[in-house]
Formats: structure tokens, C-alpha cells, sequence
């Protein structure tokens, strides 16, 4: 395990493509950036992490071996193995669609994954990881926000914590690897939020509420609707409260 550790910038995801476009970092790089200045997350939301308290990094991934169809699937393991690692801490952990880990109905993590493209193969994948670790209190426009310490009342030592959540993601990747597709597929769903329930959504500004009944291989989420239809909707179609 390389870990390149730098003490502020941007967003560690904002450092990797740079380092990526400059020089050859091996699969497995991990870029852990103690204070993001900017930090980012889906759809241009902005990741507030108190500086020196949580973990925001970044891995580099090169899963050439993945069909363009399958790409969300490594969002998929690295969504199992950070809550692998929260699991370790907590119950009630679940996958929120689209890319958020949840401990009951509060926010402990997000992924942002972004790839370059040779062709049709992904010929690297960069995947922002932040999660909170240690931190005590959030602003109020994070109402949803928890971290490890307040729901366990202990302190962790966060490269410890690095080490062992990056060793439970490689698991997890590995069996991608592997073309373990069934068994991903069933450890996703079994903690996938709300499953089977009626959620909230919003869509061209208005908020409607279908029952959840999966995520497809594309990550497209799949309801059904109060009219019995059932249809798949993208990330940048709606929107889940």
C-alpha cells in the first residue's frame, strides 16, 4: 500500500488526475489529503470535512477488465467495502443511492469516482473517499452528518483506520476482479436504503414517492410508481432526499 500524504489541497480527487497526467501511479495509489480546501462530491456538491479530523483521500484504480456497462459496479465494492469497515463499528449500515454511506439515517461517507477513458476501456479510475472519523460536530447545513466518534464515543487513530478500510475495499475489489457479479449484486441490495420502501425523489424540481425495488448493473435506480409503472432512472435524473 503506497500512500502519497499531503497536507492541504484542493480535493484529493483534484491532486490524483493531476499526479495521473503527469507521471504513472501504480493501481492501489492512495492520495490522503489531511485538509481539502474544495473538497468535491456528486453532482458538484461541495464535501465539508473539519481539517485533521476525518479521512479524505483518493485510490487509484486501473480496471481496464470492465466493460463500459459494468463501470458502476466499482462504485458498488467500494460502497461495500467502506461500509464493510463502518460495520466493523457500527449496525444499521447502509448504501444510499447514489454513491452515500449511511449508519441509520445519518450521512458517515461519500464516494465521487471519476475515470479517464483510452477508447472504449477505462483506463484509470480515480475514487474520492470522504468519511468521518473523528469529528465532534458539523455546520447546520449538514443537519444529516455523523461520524464514527459520535456514534461510538471513541476516538480512532486515522491512518490505522485508513490502512484497514483501504485493505476491506481491495477485498471487495478483488472479488470484482474475480467476476463475482452475483455476489456483488446480493451484498449491495442487502443493505441498499430503503429497499422495498416508499422514498422521497426529486425530479425537474418537483418531489414525487415510489417504493425502491433495486439498482440496475448501470447504476440506474429502479421504482415503482403509485400507478404500478416501473421505471429506471440515472443519477443526473433525479435526485433522492
Amino acid at each position: 500500500m503506497e500512500i502519497i500524504k499531503i497536507q492541504e489541497a484542493p480535493s484529493s480527487n483534484t491532486v490524483a488526475l493531476e499526479m495521473l497526467g503527469k507521471q504513472n501511479l501504480s493501481e492501489g495509489t492512495v492520495i490522503w489529503v489531511e485538509n481539502q480546501t474544495k473538497g468535491r462530491g456528486q453532482n458538484n456538491n461541495i464535501w465539508q470535512s473539519e481539517p485533521g479530523k476525518n479521512l479524505t483521500f483518493s485510490i487509484i484504480f486501473k480496471p481496464a477488465f470492465l466493460k463500459p456497462e459494468n463501470q458502476f459496479y466499482l462504485s458498488k465494492v467500494i460502497s461495500l467495502g467502506i461500509a464493510d469497515y463502518v460495520g466493523l463499528f457500527c449496525s444499521n449500515v447502509a448504501i444510499k443511492w447514489f454513491n452515500d454511506i449511511f449508519i441509520e439515517d445519518k450521512k458517515v461517507a461519500g464516494i465521487l469516482i471519476e475515470s479517464l477513458w483510452l477508447g472504449q476501456k477505462i483506463n484509470a479510475s480515480v475514487a474520492g473517499i470522504g468519511l468521518n472519523i473523528n469529528q465532534d460536530k458539523f455546520p447546520d447545513n449538514l443537519s444529516n452528518a455523523v461520524s464514527l466518534k459520535m456514534k461510538t464515543a471513541v476516538p480512532f487513530v486515522l491512518e490505522k483506520s485508513l490502512r484497514l478500510l483501504y485493505e476491506l475495499i481491495i477485498t471487495r475489489y478483488e472479488q470484482l476482479k474475480s467476476n463475482k457479479f452475483i455476489t456483488i449484486d446480493k451484498d449491495y441490495h442487502s443493505i441498499l436504503y430503503c429497499l422495498g420502501q416508499k422514498c422521497a425523489f426529486l425530479k425537474d424540481n418537483e418531489m414525487f414517492k415510489s417504493v425502491i425495488l433495486g439498482v440496475e448493473p448501470n447504476g440506474y435506480i429502479k421504482l415503482k410508481h403509485d400507478n404500478d409503472k416501473i421505471m429506471c432512472y440515472g443519477m443526473h435524473e433525479i435526485k433522492m432526499l
